[in-house]
């Protein structure tokens, strides 16, 4: 995290001096959990926990300094101790700190948005572009008010591009993390049924999607998707807007796109492409699963023409692209079967791509199915999880699990598409049903995993024995 001093903090964030003890600082912390030598620590206060409670505990954790924006009895126990500054709004002073560390870097800012393939989007960037320039990004799904201006400051200064993703569930906030951010590259990767709950149509998704470019500013490089209707809508209005050298088009339909890719064979553990790239013809083999992750590579590539690549270096570099733990990550079992665990996000576009994916996928052996709870769908959450119990039926699995809240509607669907094997449909994991995947698979078997985050579906994966799986 980058070092700050006093003088700067109270400058960039209008904060007042409570006590003054330290002056310079390692760097910004948050979480009294780790070691915070040395560090600000910024007592953040969200809607289950306030860290102004806990203010005793850091520096415990070795905080020279405490920004904080009430005062209370650890605060008054605490002065001639540390340095405490305090200011209207933490939120808002570590916002602003973030913005203030993205203008110190000399790095292109990239913004990547989009209801599927964000994420993975922003991990084949980095790949891509790191093959030729020195590249800083989020690990994980970092990407919230709280996690783009953490992104910011552990930028080093010296680094050449900064990749930023940046989430939401809400109108507005894809705008606050662009003021934050400030980038010179948008992309939203694409607009699908995720966030139902808080949207209730895809035409508000897109609206809080499209975000991304309406805040950011005129000299910024906007990256469209032309295969997504709603982003196309978007490309079709900024055209009216913006110079033509502003804008980047990806498409696998349409071959006057800057960058047009196609893929020439899928299997189990990588994607075949070939296509153009501003006219410059290539191909490639990437080691990732799935036909969605096409949209990714087309995205990546062109996030990479708009940081300065060059066509040769994008179509040398795509080989390095690779998915990461939880999604269509390819898992191989201790009994030979082979497992696609996806389950690190999920809403119904990105199931029923992975189920296409599995319909032309040919085997030897069994194909399972094990699926959860997609969750922020709302009020159609219970009719999106019938609609994936017929797409699951309709699949050609020889075997279906299903864990959540929606099991009775999911239930429902199975029935509808007439699905005869076997399935195990429940509300809540039940550790024989994860016992009963790991007796089931085989080698030439291969079942596929996923649901949102939080319905845990690793813990199916566990009995199963994987040989190199990661997080627990």
């Amino acid at each position: 995290m980058r070092a700050m001093d006093v003088q700067t903090i109270i400058k960039v964030t209008g904060a007042q001096s409570v006590s003054l003890k330290e002056k310079n600082f390692a760097g910004i912390g948050t979480d009294t959990r780790v070691d915070l030598k040395g560090q600000l620590f910024i007592a953040l206060k969200g809607e289950a926990f306030d860290a102004h409670k806990f203010l005793d505990k850091a520096v415990q954790q070795g905080a020279a300094a405490l920004l904080v924006h009430e005062e209370n009895e650890q605060t008054n126990k605490l002065k001639g101790q540390v340095t405490i500054l305090k200011v209207p709004d933490t939120l808002k002073a570590l916002q602003r700190l973030g913005t203030y560390a993205r203008r110190e870097a000399k790095a292109t800012v990239i913004g990547i948005t989009g209801s599927n393939g964000k994420t993975t989007t922003k991990e084949f960037s980095a790949a891509l572009i790191g093959t030729v320039k020195d590249v800083h990004y989020n690990k994980g799904s970092f990407n919230n008010h709280w996690g783009v201006p953490f992104t910011l400051l552990q930028l080093p200064p010296t680094k050449d591009v900064a990749i930023v993703e940046m989430g939401m569930n809400h109108a507005g906030e894809i705008t606050e993390l662009v003021k934050i951010a400030e980038p010179d590259v948008v992309v939203c990767t694409m607009v699908g049924r995720a966030h139902m709950e808080f949207f209730g149509s895809i035409e508000k998704v897109a609206e809080a999607k499209e975000e991304i470019y309406e805040a950011a500013s005129t000299n910024t490089l906007r990256v469209y998707n032309l295969d997504n209707a709603q982003t196309h809508n978007m490309f079709v209005k900024a055209s009216e807007k913006y110079p033509k050298e502003k804008l980047i088009t990806f498409s696998s339909e349409d071959p006057r796109a800057d960058v047009h890719f196609v893929i020439s064979s899928m299997s189990m553990t990588e994607l075949t492409i070939k296509g153009k790239i501003k006219g410059k013809e290539g191909a490639a083999r990437v080691q990732v699963f799935g036909a969605q992750n096409l949209t990714n590579l087309m995205a990546a590539a062109s996030v990479a023409l708009a940081a300065g690549l060059t066509p040769e270096q994008i179509w040398n570099g795509l080989p390095q692209c690779k998915t990461n733990w939880g999604r269509n990550q390819l898992v191989h079992l201790k009994s030979g079967a082979q497992m696609i665990f996806d389950a690190y996000n999920a809403n119904p576009d990105s199931m029923k791509a992975l189920i296409d994916n599995m319909k032309l996928l040919s085997v030897p052996g069994k194909k399972v199915g094990v699926f959860g709870q997609m969750r922020e769908l709302g009020n159609e959450s219970a009719a999106l999880h019938e609609e994936l119990g017929t797409w699951v039926g309709s699949a050609g699995f020889d075997k279906v699990y299903f864990i959540g809240d929606d099991f009775s509607a999911f239930k429902n669907g199975l029935s509808k598409s007439g699905f005869s094997k076997p399935a195990s449909v429940e509300k809540d994991f039940q550790e024989s049903s994860g016992k009963d995947l790991a007796e089931l698979l085989r080698e030439g078997d291969i079942a596929v995993v996923k649901a949102s985050r939080g319905t845990k579906l690793e813990r199916f994966v566990y009995p199963c024995e994987p040989l190199d799986f990661g997080e627990k």
